[in-house]
């Protein structure tokens, strides 16, 4: 016989796995997102994954050869960081409003999605053994 209280805890124990599924589901878009931003001039382009760390740098032509040092250096570095601001704003969005206060996406290593889900996971048994 089911008791008013059991009913409760039955429910916040569903809505729990619920929201552990909406970050793990999360934690896979992130995972496998890329960003990929292209300087004014088409020189160069530069792409990041999900974490905002470079995984792919293209020149196009051969212009980029007649710059100094310093001046495509700057370009490098522009095209990077906007790379990452933009990855950075859209795995924010992403994790807006399904991660659990105190919980920042930054605490995990999100190139691998399946350990981070594990701990993730890890993380609300922990809650839900504590809350029995």
């Amino acid at each position: 016989m089911s008791t008013p209280l059991h009913n409760e805890l039955a429910t916040a124990l569903a809505e729990l796995r619920e929201q552990q599924e909406r970050i793990a589901l999360a934690v896979d878009t992130v995972a496998k997102a890329t960003t990929t931003v292209t300087t004014e001039d088409r020189m160069v382009e530069a792409t990041v994954d999900g974490q905002g760390k470079l995984t792919e740098l293209k020149f196009t032509g051969r212009r980029w050869r007649d710059l100094a040092p310093k001046e495509l250096a700057a370009r490098l570095v522009e095209v990077i960081g906007k790379a990452q601001e933009q990855s950075s704003r859209s795995s924010a969005e992403v994790f807006a409003g399904v991660m659990p206060g105190g919980v920042a996406p930054s605490m995990f290593d999100m190139s691998d999605a399946a350990t981070v889900n594990a701990e993730i996971g890890a993380m609300f048994d922990r809650a839900v053994k504590e809350w029995r």
